[in-house]
């Protein structure tokens, strides 16, 4: 009789064991998934952190404030480019842009402005039924205003 107790036990202890091995690798299968998952999603996370830092540099070469060479020859290029800005938004009020860019009928507005370099200028503009992006050339003049020329542009409607 006690040999069939402890052989009870045995078959028992044995049952258990085989249970919690084969529950404690389905247990680590899983949590390998999620670590080579999260591994993943930070691989790409570095990725795209890497573009955009590519994308901010490139972005920030072509401005005055962030172009190494214009800022040795540009003192103060924030400055200028605030004052080129607001003088393309002035030209919201009348119709500056309209008689500078020669554009089809309608009331364009000047929504976006980039200043390139100390000498072109992007600019985005929009009405109610088109839009376009111009490249303006730049010259300060005497007074501190300054003179824009067309270099191209574009229009296309909604």
């Amino acid at each position: 009789m006690k040999f069939k107790i402890v052989l009870y036990l045995f078959l028992f202890a044995c049952i258990v064991l085989f249970y919690q091995i084969f529950n404690t690798n389905k247990i680590l299968n899983h949590q390998d998934e999620l670590i080579q998952n999260q591994y993943q999603t930070q691989l790409q996370l570095k990725d795209s952190l890497a573009k955009l830092k590519r994308f901010q540099d490139t972005f920030a070469y072509f401005s005055l404030a962030g172009n190494s060479n214009i800022k040795e020859e540009i003192t103060n290029s924030s400055l200028l480019e605030k004052q080129v800005r607001e003088q393309l938004l002035t030209m919201n009020t009348g119709k500056g842009l309209k008689a500078l860019l020669k554009l089809s009928s309608g009331r364009f507005l000047i929504d976006k402005v980039k200043v390139v370099n100390q000498e072109w200028v992007l600019i985005g503009f929009k009405s109610d039924k088109n839009w376009g992006q111009a490249l303006l050339d730049y010259k300060q003049q005497a007074s501190g205003d300054f003179d824009f020329n067309v270099i191209r542009f574009f229009e296309k409607s909604l």
